[in-house]
This record gives structure tokens, sequence and C-alpha cells, in this order.
């Protein structure tokens, strides 16, 4: 079974990438789904990220208030790093449970970990194949407008607050650029598919 990972920045088209790769046959493994999870009431990841950013950010329900979360790390890049490093070893390990879970399985012809956030553990250490899925600023910060209905310099500030383009380009094997339509990205990932599930 092959491990194709795919990241790349918000409003790089990423998730439309995973989702031609789903109906290719992949299985998907979407880190911040898992993340989400994770920070669900009663699990060790909500209760560190309560301790470290106090009992403002929790909701009359007792969940997190992710827009309030959202608004202090895309502020503050030390407290990005500090929702990260809570983060990021608990979807680590459970991203390899699930790929382990489909190896068992047998009968899946190759896994995707779509990872916002490309990091040793749980994805370089796991993947064959490394995606990065690029888009210039510009179509970036449209896109998040139209997605998250924010404006343009809260749109500006989620980018500056990631990794760049070159940067995602350098980490990985294959980069997919996707500045035209819908059509014209997936002749692109079936392309360059059939030339990950070929070697």
């Amino acid at each position: 079974m092959k491990i194709l990972g795919v990241t790349g920045g918000s409003g790089t088209g990423k998730t439309v990438v995973c989702r031609i790769l789903k109906e290719q046959g992949g299985k998907i493994i979407d880190a911040d789904v898992v993340s989400k999870k994770l920070q669900q009431q009663g699990q060790p990841v909500y209760d560190a990220i309560v301790e470290h950013f106090g009992k403002d950010i929790v909701e009359a329900d007792g969940e997190l208030n992710r827009k309030l979360l959202g608004s202090i790390v895309f502020n503050d890049k030390k407290e990005l790093q500090a929702l990260n490093d809570i983060v990021h070893k608990h979807v680590a390990v459970e991203i390899k449970r699930r790929v382990e879970g489909y190896r068992e399985q047998g009968d899946v012809p190759f896994v995707v970990l779509d990872v916002p956030i490309p990091i040793e553990e749980g994805f370089f250490d796991t993947c064959n194949t490394v995606w990065a899925v690029v888009a210039n600023d510009d179509i970036r910060i449209s896109r998040l407008m139209k997605r998250m209905m924010i404006s343009e310099a809260e749109a500006v500030k989620r980018i500056g607050a990631q990794m760049s383009n070159r940067e995602y380009s350098e980490l990985a094997d294959c980069v997919i650029e996707n500045e035209g339509n819908v059509e014209d990205l997936k002749k692109l990932v079936l392309f360059e598919l059939r030339r990950f599930l070929e070697f």
C-alpha cells in the first residue's frame, strides 16, 4: 500500500486535490479533521489547550471557541507555535494508527495524508511521496475571503502566518500548481497520480 502526502497552505486547493484522489480510490486521512476530533471535550489535547490559553476560549457548551482561538494564534506566532506543539504529537499518533488500520485491510490501493503543516513524525516518516499544492497569494486571498467569509486583511494575515509556497515546494517531491479551473487541476492530479502509483 502506497502513502501519498499532500500539503499546502490555506486557499491553495489542497482539499480539492484530495477530493480528486478520493474519487480515484484513495483513502483520505485529513489531519484537520483528526485535529478537531482530538480537541473535543474529554480529549487530552482539549485539556492542554485550555490549560495554555485559558477558560476564555471555552464556549458555554464546554467546547472550544475555534474562531477565537484562531484569532489569537494567527495574530501571534509564538501562540501559533504553542498550539502546534500541543496538537501535532497527538495527531501524528492518530494518523499512524489509521494508516495501520488501512494496511491491515489489505485492499486499499493508496492512502492520502492531507496535512496543512508538514511535520516529520506522522507525515514525512510515513509518506512515500509528498505533493505540495501551491497557488499565487492573490488567488489564495480571494478563495479564503469567499470560503471563510473573512476580510482581505484577515485572509492576508492567515496566509502570512503559514509557510510560503516556496517553502512548501522545497519540501515536496512534486509541486501541483492550482491557478486554473478544476478541470485543469484534475488533469494534472491524474497525471501525477499515475506516476506515483507506477513507481
